[in-house]
Order: C-alpha cells, then sequence, then structure tokens
C-alpha cells in the first residue's frame, strides 16, 4: 500500500469519525440535516407565496423531516434573522448598537500636513521641480512619480533622494 493510499484511508477514517461525533453532538452540518430541510421549507414558501405550483409530496417529505429533527431535538433554537441594513447605509458605530445609542457624528476629514507652500510655476526662485509637477503628466525631480496631489494639496513635493556610497 503506497503512503497516498493509506492517507487517504486515514483521512475518510478520520471524516466518518467527525460525522458520527457531529451527529451524537447534535451539531448540524451545512448540507444536512436541518439546515438542508429547513431550506426546503423556505423554497416550498416561496414558491406558494408566488403562486407556483409545489408537490404534495415534496411538502409532506420536508415536513416530516422537520419534525423527525425536531423530536430528535437535533433542529436547534428557530430564530428569524434581523432585517439587514440597507445597501449603502454605513454600519453604526462600535458600542453604539448595543447601547441603543443615537449614531454619532461623524469624525473631521484630516487636516493637512503642514509646511511651507510649494514654488508656484515659474515663479522667482523656484527650483522647477514643483512647475514640472504641477503640469498634467509631470514627475518631481524625475523619480517617475506624480507631485501633481500634493502640489493640490498645498504640499512641499518631497526631496530628490541621493544615492549613498555602500
Amino acid at each position: 500500500m503506497s503512503f497516498f493510499e493509506k492517507a487517504k484511508a486515514a483521512a475518510s477514517d478520520l471524516a466518518a469519525k467527525a460525522d458520527v461525533a457531529m451527529t451524537n453532538a447534535g451539531v448540524n452540518v451545512p448540507g444536512m440535516g436541518g439546515d438542508k430541510a429547513l431550506r426546503d421549507l423556505g423554497v416550498i414558501a416561496w414558491l406558494d407565496a408566488t403562486g407556483r405550483p409545489v408537490a404534495d409530496a415534496d411538502r409532506e417529505r420536508v415536513m416530516a423531516t422537520l419534525r423527525d429533527l425536531e423530536t430528535q431535538g437535533r433542529l436547534g433554537a428557530l430564530t428569524v434573522s434581523p432585517p439587514a441594513p440597507a445597501y449603502g447605509t454605513p454600519p453604526p458605530p462600535p458600542g453604539a448598537a448595543a447601547a441603543g445609542a443615537a449614531p454619532a457624528a461623524p469624525p473631521p476629514p484630516p487636516r493637512p500636513r503642514s509646511g511651507p507652500a510649494p514654488a508656484a510655476v515659474g515663479a522667482p526662485g523656484s527650483s522647477g521641480t514643483a512647475g514640472r509637477a504641477a503640469r498634467p503628466g509631470g514627475t518631481a525631480a524625475g523619480r517617475g512619480t506624480a507631485a501633481a496631489p500634493a502640489a493640490q494639496l498645498g504640499l512641499s513635493p518631497a526631496p530628490p533622494r541621493r544615492k549613498t556610497p555602500r
């Protein structure tokens, strides 16, 4: 018997033991038992609500399965999920939902970094770096990174990097 055959046999044995232990503990595995039957019941209810036909045999099979699971104590607590928030609604701040507090005002936007204002394009005494950065597609000191956003925010461009001897 090869290594892979032994590993496969051991994995199958372990999976079987896990299934038995979970069944004995009353744990529902998704796709098995209660979850599948409850999903089928939801499908049947939806088909009924929308006026589509449902076979009586399917309805009775699902109901019988759910009754059996409930008598065995394997169905668990049946609760309806709370409604989901509308798409695009921001979540409440941490702790506000539990405390029932009104939503707090959003935090103020971050303040811009302080520093010298960038030199204007073509201004006397300008190094020319800000001039290149202010033009569309320009780069700061030829490094290949666009510095236009920094100039638009009123930040000075980063100084060029110097190579250090090793």
